[in-house]
């Protein structure tokens, strides 16, 4: 090989390994963006392999396998600004929606279903709860049921919400959000005083076997 050959080598290899220092150098190669996978979540910040991100405000509820995009600055600072786009629909989520009377016994669902779904913008929470009594269903002691929220409520202002009493007929009531609450009760109408009950293993009827209890709720959460 030839001096002249070396010579040319060595610079092809100096070239490349400053183009290799440059791509993991973000104050040679300035700020950019890419896609990734999450692989851990912290507290608000979540791991992409070796990269730790902080998040948007905007990226609520994340989760590992979540495919996002991620943002570096001048300085080498990661944020992860939220998820991309899929064929299926990530904006809502599934949850399971706790049951409980305010003394024993508890309910419990048998071979009945309850469930629930919810998605959130910022601090705003939407979602729903269905509740389906089976043949083994226990409804509890005569205490007022409660339900658990997905996350706290926000500590000012109340929310009325709609509710669904369904055993042959339907009955509307109302699903109240309190400040700060992590679970909330139902109220419906009632022919004594007073005019609203809460909802529990005889009102506002007796529960059986079949009968449905619907819920849609929307509150502020508290962060």
């Amino acid at each position: 090989m030839t001096a002249l050959a070396s010579a040319a080598d060595l610079a092809d290899a100096i070239r490349l390994q400053a183009v290799t220092a440059g791509a993991s150098e973000p104050t040679v190669r300035g700020a950019d963006w890419q896609t990734a996978t999450v692989t851990a979540v912290g507290a608000g910040t979540v791991d992409c392999g070796a990269i730790t991100a902080r998040r948007l405000e905007s990226y609520q509820n994340p989760g590992v396998g979540d495919h996002i995009v991620i943002t570096q600055s001048g300085n080498g600072n990661w944020l992860a600004c939220g998820r991309v786009s899929s064929t299926t629909d990530t904006e809502w989520d599934d949850y399971n929606p706790i049951w409980t009377t305010d003394a024993n016994p508890q309910p419990s669902v048998g071979n009945g279903t309850l469930t629930g779904r919810w998605k959130r913008d910022g601090r705003t929470i939407v979602g729903w709860i269905n509740l389906v009594a089976g043949s083994t269903t226990a409804f509890g002691s005569s205490s007022d049921w409660n339900f658990s929220l997905p996350v706290q409520a926000a500590s000012v202002g109340t929310r009325l919400c709609h509710a669904e009493a369904l055993a042959g007929s339907r009955l509307a009531g109302q699903f109240v959000i309190s400040p700060s609450q992590t679970a909330s009760k139902c109220y419906f109408p009632s022919t004594t005083t007073p005019p609203l009950v809460s909802c529990r293993s005889d009102r506002p009827f007796a529960w059986a076997s079949g009968n449905q209890l619907r819920i849609d709720f929307l509150y502020e959460a508290a962060s």
